[in-house]
Parts: C-alpha cells; structure tokens; sequence
C-alpha cells in the first residue's frame, strides 16, 4: 500500500498493536516498491500511525528494514518447525532446506531482499534491532534448535556452526544462481540437501 490515502490515525491502539501494523505496511511497501524506493512517510500512512510514532520506535529506514528482517526471520522458523515436525535430524535438515527454498520462490519480499537488491542484505545480517540480535544469528540459532529439538546430538558448537553455514548457503544460493542448482526447483534442491548437507549433520 504506498499511494493513495491510509487507514485512519490509530492514535489510541496499544503500542504492541502499533508496531506490528508498522511492520506490516513496512513489509508490503519494501515487497511494492523496493527497498531503496519505500518511504517512510507511506509506511506511516499506510500503517495508520503518525510520523512521530514512526519516528520514535523506528529512527531511520535500516531500523525499519532490520526489525522486518527479524519478522521475515520468525516467519521462517514457524514454517520450518512445522516442516521438520517428527523427523530426523538429517530429513529434517532436508525438509528445512526445500522450504527455505519455497519461501523465496513464493514470498515477493525475500526474493526482492535476496535477488533484487541484494546488497541491501547487509541490514539483516548485521545491524541488531531492539537488542534481538542479527537476522543471521537469530536464524542461525533457532534453526540449531530445531535439529535439536529433532535428535540431533552433535556438540552444541558444531551444531550451531553448522547451522550458520545453512543459512549462509541458503543465502548465497538466492544471491549467486547458476545452472547446477535452480533454487526454483523443489526436486533438485531436495537431492542437494539429501547428498550435501544431510550428511553434515549428526
């Protein structure tokens, strides 16, 4: 939503409610316009709070996009609990990894962060947001807790070790594509999973 008139000044909502409105209409005007092209002010608008309530729990535009990155980053992990639920660790990884794969064919924000304006990654994956921790860390944490959860016993150095490369790969993979591996193709990123990174888990 980033013409037209908004919703109406929820002057009076909770502060809770407030944000995640925010970051709602954050979401939809990076996903329309892009990143570099969104504005504050349209965010605002849309998400029916006042510059000054923008402002103050948001300074600039990388807080904005960080604290969407944290969003994008529990998204995930509710989907990939729901993935993985009752497997092993190394079909779990597999599960993991292909919907990884599915949310950046199918949701229009990731695949414009990982493969349109891919330098702007940066914000995720480095600058914290409210004391929450970097998009890469929290989701390098919770997918460790995850294999975890589904038996894994590896030392909780490799695991999380582990984890961070998944991520990274992950990443990599939507940035830098090549014709030995479509991330578009379920089925070839299902074999890659099973023959390369299974394995690394135990």
């Amino acid at each position: 939503m980033s013409v037209g008139s908004g919703p109406r000044l929820r002057t009076s909502a909770a502060p809770e409610q407030q944000e995640a409105e925010i970051l709602a209409a954050a979401r939809r005007e990076f996903s329309e316009v892009g990143v570099r092209r969104a504005g504050m002010d349209s965010v605002a608008r849309a998400a029916g709070v006042s510059r000054s309530t923008l402002y103050r729990r948001f300074p600039n535009k990388d807080a904005l996009l960080a604290a969407v990155g944290e969003d994008i980053a529990a998204d995930t992990m509710e989907r990939l609990a729901l993935a993985v639920r009752d497997l092993s660790p190394h079909d779990a990884v597999v599960e993991a990894f292909v919907e990884c794969a599915r949310m950046v064919s199918g949701d229009p924000l990731i695949r414009r962060l990982f493969l349109d304006e891919p330098d702007l990654t940066g914000v995720l994956v480095s600058q914290a947001s409210r004391g929450a921790g970097a998009f890469l860390e929290a989701s390098s944490s919770a997918i460790a807790a995850t294999l975890r959860h589904t038996g894994a016993t590896m030392p909780d150095d490799d695991l999380a070790l582990v984890s961070e490369h998944f991520v990274r790969i992950a990443l990599s993979l939507t940035q830098i594509q090549t014709g030995r591996l479509d991330v578009a193709d379920l089925d070839s990123v299902r074999e890659y999973a099973v023959r390369l990174l299974a394995p690394l888990v135990s």
